[in-house]
């Protein structure tokens, strides 16, 4: 006689870290849980960036402020190549999550996570012939406070050999990241890689990145203040792009900022960012920018309501104060 357990659809089963749910499942979002979980279903495979956003129907950019978020969390970890749990190390057995990178145009450096660094030999030879390149590591050390290592000199020459950064440009860079709460190496490549990516390899070009980044932080410190949002962490890129946005290029006041706020948690129940941004976007488009002048344009929208019927099936019309978000909510925040 022979004896088996039907488990059902419990026969197939991943396992997920106790600390996603005690600690972090109320903060994330639903586009975090989802990439989480379907990396941790998938450990072991090569995913691509398109095909896990198709899989998850979420956008590019949802996918990045994911994995930010479960790095910033301590359950994943950037090892070369790959996205693994931080207790994995590069020589364990331990099957790592992967996702792979979309290939560059080929004029492209290769991406971070394929890049080669230089060996000590071609440092060392490099460094005998560029004396501006001495100078820099100096003042790396200087400005972090700490001596650098053989991979954080060979990250350093890879930035500047391989990228393209100038010397001057990563002086910049480097007094950047120590001004941060994350000064390290790490953050200096990844930043220095994404400038590479944009194109920034002029002072100029960097110091107004620097400027935007600043203002985009300062922004979400105002925004985030208002609101009484505490986060986590680092704020998120989207967070980031979206207090910018509305604090520096539409140039709202902070009372109309918090009537957003207020009108998005009467409707919604909850504070859902998209739906702020709707709401800003189409004052925006109105030109309204006080509560003077929105008070104006919604009384004068109901008198004009009343003295002529109402059209059926339509969404908006410059007589109604009403309007439908859902289409604004869905968009990005930078779609035209």
């Amino acid at each position: 006689m022979s004896y088996q357990i039907n488990l059902g659809q419990w026969n197939s089963v991943f396992a997920v870290p106790s600390a996603l749910v005690d600690k972090h499942i109320k903060l994330a979002s639903e586009a975090q849980l989802k990439v989480i979980l379907y990396l941790l279903r998938h450990s072991g495979e090569e995913i691509t960036s398109e095909s896990l956003t198709k899989a998850l129907s979420i956008s590019s950019q949802e996918l990045d402020n994911a994995i930010d978020f479960w790095k910033e969390r301590g359950l994943i970890t950037e090892r070369g190549a790959y996205l693994a749990p931080p207790a994995v190390t590069s020589d364990s057995d331990t099957a790592p999550l992967v996702i792979e990178k979309a290939k560059p145009a080929p004029e492209k450096h290769t991406p971070v996570s394929r890049a080669v660094k230089p060996d000590s030999a071609f440092v060392a030879k490099i460094m005998q012939q560029d004396s501006n390149l001495v100078g820099l590591l100096d003042e790396a050390q200087t400005v972090l406070g700490k001596p650098l290592s053989p991979g954080d000199t060979a990250t350093l020459v890879m930035l500047y050999t391989t990228f393209g950064l100038p010397c001057e440009v990563l002086a910049l860079l480097i007094n950047y990241i120590a001004s941060t709460s994350n000064p390290s190496i790490r953050a200096v490549e990844r930043l220095g890689t994404a400038w590479s990516d944009k194109g920034i390899h002029t002072v100029e070009g960097a110091e107004a990145e620097i400027e935007r980044m600043t203002k985009s932080s300062e922004a979400w410190g105002r925004v985030s203040a208002l609101l009484g949002i505490r986060n986590v962490g680092k704020p998120t890129k989207s967070q980031q792009e979206h207090a910018y946005c509305w604090t520096v290029t539409w140039g709202f006041n902070d009372e109309m900022i918090v009537e957003a706020y207020e009108r998005c948690v009467n409707t919604k129940g909850e504070y859902n960012i998209k739906y702020i941004n709707a709401i800003l976007k189409k004052w925006f488009e109105k030109r309204i920018f006080s509560l003077d002048e929105l008070q104006k344009s919604e009384s004068g929208a109901k008198k004009a309501a009343k003295s002529k019927p109402s059209s059926k099936g339509s969404v908006f019309s410059t007589e109604n104060a009403s309007f439908d978000l859902s289409k604004y909510e869905k968009q990005s925040l930078f779609d035209d």
